[in-house]
C-alpha cells in the first residue's frame, strides 16, 4: 500500500471513530435539557407500573419502533440523545400524540428540522398511535388517556385539515 494511500485510510478511520463517538461534534441538544431527578424517575417508574394495557403496549412500541435510540427517559433506561428528553415534557397525550404523527408541524429548538420520521401515522394504526402517546404522556407525568379511545380518533388516514 502506498504512503500517501495508508495515510487517506488512517484519516477516514480517524474521522469514523470520531464521529461515532461523538467527538468533536460538540454537545448533542438533549444533553443540554434538565434531567429528571431521582424523585421524578421513581414517580414515572411508579406510574409505568401500574398502567392501563394501553400505556404497556405504548412502552413496548416505545422501543420496537426505535423511539429509544433517540430519545431518553431515564425511568426505562432510553439514553437516546439525538431528540428531546421525553421525561422532562409539559404536555398531554394529544400534544404527543400530534408531534408524533406530524413531528415537522413544531420543531423543538436546537433540533434539525427533518430528525424524526414522520410516516408514524401510517406505519402504526389508531390504537398504537394512541398507546404510544399515553406511555409518553404517562412516563413524563403529563395527562394520558381519557376513555376508550380519549375521544381522539387521529392516526392512520388523517387528513390535512384535522
Amino acid at each position: 500500500m502506498s504512503p500517501v494511500r495508508a495515510t487517506l485510510v488512517v484519516l477516514v478511520a480517524l474521522v469514523l471513530g470520531c464521529a461515532a463517538t461523538g467527538i468533536g461534534m460538540g454537545e448533542a441538544p438533549a444533553e443540554r435539557e434538565r434531567a429528571p431527578s431521582a424523585a421524578q424517575i421513581a414517580d414515572a417508574r411508579q406510574r409505568v407500573a401500574g398502567a392501563s394495557a394501553s400505556v404497556r403496549r405504548g412502552r413496548e412500541l416505545f422501543a420496537s419502533e426505535g423511539c429509544d435510540r433517540c430519545h431518553s427517559i431515564a425511568a426505562i433506561g432510553a439514553g437516546g440523545k439525538l431528540g428531546p428528553r421525553l421525561d422532562t415534557l409539559d404536555k398531554d397525550a394529544d400534544e404527543i400524540l400530534e408531534s408524533i404523527t406530524a413531528p415537522r408541524d413544531e420543531i423543538t429548538d436546537g433540533y434539525p428540522e427533518k430528525l424524526m420520521p414522520a410516516d408514524f401515522a401510517t406505519r402504526l394504526d389508531v390504537a398504537e398511535l394512541q398507546a404510544l402517546a399515553d406511555f409518553v404522556a404517562t412516563v413524563s407525568g403529563g395527562e394520558a388517556e381519557r376513555g376508550d379511545d380519549g375521544g381522539r380518533g387521529r392516526g392512520r388516514g388523517r387528513s390535512g385539515g384535522d
